[in-house]
């Protein structure tokens, strides 16, 4: 039982048209035939950088907070 590998999605550099292409398939867009195809990208990186996003935004909001209070003080 060979499983074959899913389609992939990719969006021409001229037109913008998506063209899914399995392995074997020309890289070439089948709506104006340019050749130049670019892997359209996927949510799958958002997962792995949500945490980080999150604890830097943190920090920022904390940097904030604690010289707003600063300049509370000065007042």
């Amino acid at each position: 039982m060979d499983q074959q590998p899913e389609p992939v999605t990719y969006v021409c550099g001229d037109c913008g048209h998506e063209n899914t292409l399995k392995s074997g398939d020309v890289i070439q867009c089948r709506e104006c035939g340019y050749r130049i195809l670019y892997k359209k990208r996927t949510r799958r990186g958002l997962v792995l950088f949500k945490p980080l996003l999150l604890l830097v935004l943190g920090v920022f909001a904390i940097i904030g907070l604690v010289q707003a209070q600063d300049q509370q003080e000065c007042a």
